[in-house]
């Protein structure tokens, strides 16, 4: 669980490119595009004026580097076309439409990322498919409080951003009605029709909605709201159990292998083995260096995955695992919430509560299935769980429900209620339903 990010305060602007973070982003976004363009027919025009020569003058390795920017220039090029065209639109719906705050939705998928959007004065829900690089993907979650800034038009299109307004992403409807009417259900199922509205950036702090009644977040209406939210496998079909960490290396463990990073690390290493083989038995003799520009590519990917793994993979699976096998389990009551991400939230409370009990602590914990399916073999939305770990040491805690561990995405962390954003955060989650009177 992450504390809520501040959204910046506004100043009765009209247009969300009044924004002074909003017009730096943009600018940004600008250069960026025209880099990838000119950096692209730059490369096109080297290769062109370096290659013919150095064949002509047998520089194998020089004419290798040429043929090279000549196949990978124009496609830098296109995705500066790309983005460029992306920035003309951004900047359109930006000067004729302002910022505006929507409780959303991040829809799980393989390929580009999708949100559902609730607007706040109409009440429409608005399906949403962005359009952007993968190594953006994550900007087109909400934020911990479940919301993202939305600009522009349901129909043609407009921008999304992370409160605040700073990175901005261009998002339109997805391409097909059956997709449409399928994210909207899945958020609807998430609650997002029940969230109370979120603060408005064009609102000044005496216009701001107040609020007359406290979210219930007592056990039981938590328990009321995960059960509403729960979702159900796709086929009905049981999902092959993963094997036990408890009887197994570590490395069986699909969940684990990821987490660890030795799986990329390993990939890119034997593509760096491949080529260099390649090279040695197939190019020497010809002077052809491409397979060592690509040795050399994936052993820079090889050398980051093993970065990763070092200080960050391979700690946490230790760490993991040894949690995971402690012989003394802690129980609790949860009830397991959908995340305002594609993870899933165990929210703990004690063993031997009431329905009126309030909660300890949170954990933010992956879903059970496979990539394709991360849903199936969901547990019970509402149950006791067995804390494998040590609740002072970290914390370092695994849970397990029904003979199954929930790997968790972060540390056990308490809940302190009488903290605004952690009241905020549960409400997102819950979709503010079941308030009472304050």
């Amino acid at each position: 669980m992450t504390a809520l990010r501040k959204s910046r305060p506004g100043t009765h602007t009209t247009t969300g490119i009044a924004y002074p973070a909003t017009a730096f982003a943009l600018a940004g976004f600008r250069r960026r595009a025209w880099g990838w363009l000119g950096g692209g027919l730059g490369a096109v025009v080297v290769g062109l004026t370096v290659g013919p020569p150095a064949d002509e003058a047998g520089i194998g390795w020089l004419n290798d580097i040429a043929v090279f920017c000549v196949g990978g220039g124009p496609v830098a090029a296109i995705v500066g076309v790309a983005a460029l065209v992306n920035y003309r639109r951004m900047r359109r719906s930006l000067s004729t439409h302002p910022w505006i705050a929507c409780s959303a939705v991040a829809i799980s998928s393989q390929g580009k990322p999708r949100t559902v959007l609730r607007h706040p004065q109409t009440g429409d829900v608005i399906p949403l498919s962005v359009r952007t690089l993968q190594q953006r993907y994550h900007l087109a979650n909400p934020d911990p409080g479940g919301v993202l800034w939305w600009c522009g038009d349901a129909r043609t299109g407009g921008v999304l951003a992370q409160p605040g307004g700073e990175h901005l992403l261009w998002a339109r409807r997805p391409r097909t009605e059956r997709t449409r009417r399928k994210d909207v259900l899945t958020a609807s199922r998430q609650g997002l029709l029940n969230r109370p509205q979120p603060w408005q950036p064009q609102a000044g702090v005496d216009d701001q909605p107040i609020e007359g009644r406290e979210p219930d977040l007592s056990y039981a209406a938590m328990a009321e709201a995960a059960r509403r939210q729960a979702s159900v496998d796709e086929d009905g079909t049981a999902p092959r159990r993963e094997p036990d960490i408890r009887a197994v290396p570590w490395w069986r463990v699909p969940a684990l292998l990821e987490i660890s990073y030795v799986w990329p690390a390993v990939v890119n290493a034997a593509f760096v083995i491949a080529m260099v083989l390649t090279w040695w038995f197939v190019a020497k003799d010809q002077d052809i260096l491409v397979p060592l520009i690509l040795a050399a590519l994936s052993g820079i990917n090889a050398l980051r995955f093993c970065r990763r793994m070092i200080t960050h993979g391979m700690p946490a699976v230790k760490g993991l695992v040894q949690a995971a096998r402690a012989p003394v389990p802690v129980p609790k009551r949860y009830v397991l919430l959908p995340g305002l991400d594609d993870g899933l939230v165990l929210v703990l409370f004690a063993a031997h509560g009431g329905p009126e009990g309030l909660p300890e602590a949170a954990m933010e914990v992956n879903p059970p299935g496979p990539p394709k399916h991360p849903r199936h073999g969901m547990p019970p939305a509402v149950g006791t769980v067995d804390l494998h770990g040590w609740l002072d040491a970290g914390p370092t805690v695994v849970p397990w429900i029904d003979g199954r561990p929930l790997w968790p995405r972060h540390e056990y962390e308490e809940v302190n209620l009488n903290d605004r954003r952690d009241r905020d955060y549960f409400t997102a989650l819950v979709g503010g339903v079941g308030a009472k009177a304050t």
